[in-house]
Parts: C-alpha cells; structure tokens; sequence
C-alpha cells in the first residue's frame, strides 16, 4: 500500500505540469493529451507496443479436475523386520528426493553390523597369518601346502566379509544400527500407515509418495467434441493459481450416462505448481488461427460504453476511441480507430486511465 501511495503522489506531481500546463505543459493539447516524460515513464513502469497483424488462437473451454499420476508414485516399505523408531513426516507433507522419511531400528541389522565387526577381526587375524606363511614359504621355511592353507582362508573370510557388507549395504541407508527411509522422488506424502512403535517388514506399506511434477487433468468433453483431441494434442490449462501446458494421454470410449461427456485425460505440467489434486480447472483446445490487427485486453479503457486506447505519438500519448470485433485469446480485434504501425500503451495503463477518467469526469 505504501508502494502504491507512492506512485499515486508521484504521478500526481509529474502530471501537473503535463495536465495543467507547467513547465512540460503545451497549449492547445486535447482532452487528456498530455506529455510522456521519461521519469513517468520509469516510475510508472509504461511500456508500449506496436499496432500489428498477429495470429491468435481461437479456443474451445472444457472443464477438468485435477487428479494424482498413478504412474508417478512411490511405495515406501521397509526391507528388513524392524519397529519404527522416528518419523520425519507425515500425510500431505511436501518432500524432495532424498529426504529423511523415517528411521527403523531392527534387531537382524543390529546382529549383521555385529558379525560384521567380528569378521573383520577374523579376517585381520588371517592376513597376518597369510603374510607370515607367505614369507617363511618364500625363505622355503615351509611347505607349499601350508602356505596354500593360509592363503584360502584367508581369502575365503574376506569373501565372506564382502558379502557380509553387500547385504547390509543392500538394505540402503544405515546409521549406527537402524535403517533409514528415504523419498527416491519429489513429492507429497499421499498414505501414512505406520505411526511410533509399529512393526514393519516387506509386506506392510509405510507410505505413499506421490509425485507432483505431472499431474492428471482429466476433462470432461461433450461426445460431439471428443473428435476433436488426439493423443499427443498440447492444451493449455487455467487453474486459480494460473495458466500451464498439459498434453492429451488418454481419450476414454466410455460416456457418463448423465453428463452425456466423455473423461479426457491430459498430462499437465505442474513444474510451477499450479495444479492441485482435486482442483477444479478448465482445459483450452486451441480449434483454428485467426489472423488479424489484434491488440491486448489490458490496453483498453472503457468509458461510458465505449472503448478507448492511450495512443502514443513521440512524446506525448492522447486517448483514442476505437471500435472492437471478437475478443480471442486475451486480445480483441480492431475493426476501426487503430492503424498498422500505430503505438500505443500495454503496461501502465491503469494510471493513466484514472487521470482521463478523472478529466473527462472534469469536463
């Protein structure tokens, strides 16, 4: 608010001189003609563009829920008996791959660490008795089989150890002597099914991780309409948190008994997260191009009934009434008031629509 008072005052003070003729005044200027200094052009954020033949898409509006990609979730069981000993989430939280979801101590790891440390004892004791009969087998102290006796034990408890380390590495992060759980996806915790103290193992689920990057958006299509998707089709899509791509996946043959529609499943984008599971939204199928001199939505004033835009010539920029034809995707068609080449104002225009409303009002 203050940020905003601000431009108010400021563009307040710019405009007298511009509005009543100070010191950048000039005579003789039209109704709300007034000159577009540089410094209201930077505190005021004014930008403009060219009047110019564009193409735009003409759209067809569906409307769609949001729903979970199956396809891009994780379970997360436990490999190994144990009891849950901690829990870093729980259901509906967000989580990034590699996260910490929980900890598991289990007594069959605390045993294998365990035998582990003995072997490793074992297998230091047998080095030094390899390197031993190895040297007195050289110096021809001893007799080959002896030395040969040495060196298969030896080597067969450092096989045993190896595979001793591969199993406990098999069973994925370890600390101290529990297990821990982690996300292998980006995601949110969509199923909770254990809370402190449970007993787990390979058939019981611990969670579900569901990954958001992509999401389902499934539509609902009128059976006369439905010809006009095919799989692969890009489609945009309008969420309460804004606009994203999506492309057709699924066209089901089946038609709802009540709506008469037919369910088109889209995969949407969800790399800005504006799409939620459960979100209502509406899917926009681009059918045809139209062609034309086109000009933004957010360019147009409107003023008892009738259509304006701030129209910029050097300097100075002056409102002009023009006359609108369709309006296509966000852009509206200009039948009459506008040429090719013409500038006018996009951004801004908010301000400087205030100070014309307010002189017309004056007049």
């Amino acid at each position: 608010m203050r940020f905003l008072r601000t431009l108010l005052i400021t563009f307040a003070i710019l405009s007298i001189n511009a509005f009543a003729g100070g010191e950048h005044g000039h005579e003789g200027h039209m109704e709300g003609e007034f000159e577009l200094t540089p410094d209201i052009v930077e505190k005021l954020h004014i930008k403009w563009e060219k009047v110019s033949q564009r193409e735009v898409s003409v759209h067809k509006k569906y409307p769609a829920v949001v729903k979970d990609d199956l396809t891009l979730s994780e379970a997360v069981y436990s490999p190994v008996e144990g009891i849950i000993k901690k829990l870093f989430v729980k259901e509906g939280d967000r989580v990034k791959k590699g996260q910490k979801l929980a900890v598991v101590y289990s007594p069959e790891i605390k045993r294998l660490i365990a035998d582990i440390q003995m072997m490793k004892v074992k297998v230091k004791n047998l080095k030094a008795v390899y390197e031993r009969e190895k040297q007195l087998y050289e110096a021809e102290v001893i007799p080959y089989g002896r030395y040969f006796e040495a060196k298969i034990s030896y080597e067969n408890a450092l096989g045993e150890l190896n595979a001793m380390e591969e199993s406990l590495r098999a069973y994925g992060d370890i600390e101290g002597v529990n297990l821990v759980l982690k996300s292998h996806i980006d995601g949110y915790v969509a199923q909770q099914n254990v809370v402190l103290g449970d007993s787990v193992d390979l058939s019981k689920q611990i969670f579900r991780i569901h990954s958001h990057e992509k999401l389902w958006v499934v539509a609902m299509v009128p059976v006369a309409d439905v010809r006009l998707f095919k799989k692969g089709k890009k489609v945009s899509i309008i969420s309460p948190l804004g606009k994203t791509e999506g492309v057709v996946d699924f066209i089901s043959h089946k038609v709802d008994p009540e709506t008469k529609r037919n369910d088109v499943r889209i995969i949407g984008d969800n790399s800005k997260d504006t799409l939620k599971p459960n979100m209502f939204v509406d899917v926009l199928l681009s059918t045809q191009k139209v062609r034309g001199l086109f000009i933004p939505e957010r360019a147009i004033v409107i003023k008892d009934d009738k259509q304006f835009v701030f129209l910029k010539e050097g300097e100075h920029v002056k409102p002009v009434e023009v006359i609108l034809g369709e309006k296509v995707d966000g852009y509206y068609r200009i039948i009459d008031g506008l040429h090719e080449g013409e500038e006018i104002i996009t951004d801004g225009v908010s301000f400087l629509k205030s100070r014309f409303l307010a002189e017309v009002e004056g007049h």
